[in-house]
């Protein structure tokens, strides 16, 4: 209590700040979840993946230069790349060039793939085939723009079947929850007309049924990729698909020059069982996006599946013209002459509030080939791949659509690689900056962090008592500095305190960084 003019004042001490038990799990610097406070340069930083020289080519007769909507699975040391095959002919306006085709790659290690001769379809000039599923014209439902009952002749499989309602965006998992059965392993969503979703099962990724005849989710505008995924720690399945906002739901007041973001936005529906799932509620943004979402590639954080992470493809219209590429698409379609896409970053604690970072993580480069409508697009799923530096460690690997679209002979998916945990770093330059988390409990005896500097830079760590006091042995003048570039590197003090004899305990930690990038940390048990 304190005493003023005479009066005598009661001061309530500020409440206790939560303490975060993060426990040995790996926490990545992708937003500012532990952070309490930040001092000089330091920012978070945003880093983009390298491309790299491999690619798959979609470029065969089932294939084409509309190929998209790609996934990267792995099962059994096996990886699957499933994609959508179409082709586009731009005579005067945008056709089909065939119906569209549900096809996989295979391959042992990402990086080198093989279309398996699969025969499930025959046709002539379709040889040695690798499409798991096909589209059924006689299916009595509205089809995409473009695609009519009247085509009955492109029936592949050369006969009358059930309509599979998995051509156009056919997007499969692997199904982790620990209730799941061994013949529905791999679990998808897909649908040929925009309104519905229909659930697949396959015990192998490659011979596929659906679940039930009916559609499970019916309130989006869907002709995009739609995916799902099982949360371990919320014990459901959660689905990401696209909708149009202005089109139903919308309560945002738009300004003119905003009329570009009414539409295209995703929704975010939940299920115990792959079959019914919950009304969709709109993804919410922070900050707001800057542009409209096409698709959202969302996925659990490699490591730390209490996150996720996403690379939508962002969908910018009304830009102009930017090169004879956007001429010659102008000749069969003067709106889709003017829209550009590219690849952002989001990420996610609770799967329904993200943090969108409003510059782009991949920008279309110096070259006409891929200023278009529909670069950027990523394969969903992130990958371990070999490291391309001599005796580096392995690293993580995507693939982009990168070019051959529109009057290509087939999409290009090119592989774009960054370091484990590398999008987004705590980072300062020489001058120096610093930040302190909040409140923080831990298990283990070892601090290891992800970290990059130059030949000249450093990190120290310092433990904190929770009010902010260094604990005897862990300052700043006690931490043996941090260089060099490594993902697991331990902190030591030149004290020789323990860290493990202050685990379980309220701490804080404060990080001092000269010309570096902390990318993650973790306590841990061992090194």
């Amino acid at each position: 209590m304190i005493v003023a003019a005479g009066v005598l004042a009661v001061i309530s001490p500020a409440p206790a700040q939560e303490v975060l038990d993060i426990g040995s799990r790996l926490e990545p610097l992708i937003d500012e979840y532990l952070i309490a406070r930040k001092a000089g340069a330091l920012r978070l930083q945003l880093h983009r993946p390298v491309r790299q020289d491999d690619a798959i080519t979609l470029n065969k007769p089932w294939e084409g230069n509309n190929s998209a909507y790609a996934t990267v699975l792995k099962h059994n040391g096996q990886f699957f790349f499933y994609y959508r095959g179409t082709t586009l002919v731009l005579d005067d306006k945008v056709q089909h060039g065939h119906f569209a085709t549900t096809c996989v790659m295979t391959s042992r290690d990402g990086v080198n793939w093989k279309r398996p001769d699969l025969g499930f379809v025959k046709r002539n000039g379709w040889e040695k085939n690798n499409i798991i599923l096909t589209f059924d014209p006689a299916c009595k439902i509205d089809f995409s723009q473009g695609q009519t009952l009247n085509d009955g002749h492109d029936l592949l499989s050369g006969k009358k079947v059930p309509f599979t309602g998995a051509s156009h965006n056919f997007t499969p998992m692997i199904d982790t929850n620990p209730q799941c059965k061994p013949i529905e392993k791999f679990k998808a969503l897909g649908g040929h007309d925009h309104r519905t979703l229909y659930a697949f099962a396959s015990p192998d990724g490659l011979h596929w049924t659906m679940m039930q005849k009916e559609p499970v989710i019916v309130d989006g505008m869907m002709d995009s990729q739609n995916l799902t995924f099982w949360d371990p720690g919320q014990k459901k399945y959660f689905a990401y698909y696209r909708d149009f906002k202005n089109k139903k739901g919308d309560t945002r007041q738009y300004a003119k020059h905003e009329f570009y973001l009414r539409d295209r936005d995703v929704r975010v529906a939940t299920s115990t069982d792959f079959v019914n799932w919950t009304k969709g509620d709109w993804v919410d943004w922070r900050p707001d996006r800057v542009t409209q979402i096409y698709t959202t590639q969302t996925q659990l954080y490699p490591g730390a599946e209490h996150l996720r992470i996403g690379f939508p493809m962002r969908y910018v219209p009304g830009r102009g013209r930017f090169s004879q590429l956007n001429e010659r698409i102008a000749k069969s379609s003067a709106y889709y002459a003017s829209v550009y896409t590219d690849t952002g970053f989001i990420s996610s604690r609770d799967g329904r509030t993200f943090h969108i970072w409003p510059e782009a993580l991949v920008r279309p480069a110096a070259t006409s080939e891929q200023w278009f409508y529909g670069f950027g697009g990523t394969a969903l799923n992130l990958f371990e791949s070999p490291s391309r530096l001599p005796g580096g460690v392995c690293e993580w690997s995507f693939y982009i659509q990168d070019h051959g679209a529109w009057f290509g002979n087939g999409m290009t998916y090119h592989r774009y690689s960054i370091r484990q945990d590398g999008f987004v770093s705590a980072s300062a330059p020489l001058s120096g900056g610093s930040f302190t988390t909040k409140p923080i409990r831990f298990s283990g005896n070892h601090l290891l962090l992800n970290y990059s500097t130059s030949a000249l830079g450093g990190i120290r760590v310092e433990i904190q008592e929770q009010g902010g006091k260094p604990l005897p042995g862990f300052s700043l003048d006690d931490c043996a500095e941090l260089f060099g570039n490594a993902l697991q590197r331990p902190v030591t003090w030149n004290s020789g305190a323990d860290v493990g004899a202050i685990a379980g305990k309220p701490i804080r930690l404060r990080f001092e960084l000269k010309d570096a990038d902390l990318f993650s940390l973790r306590f841990a048990a061992n090194r």
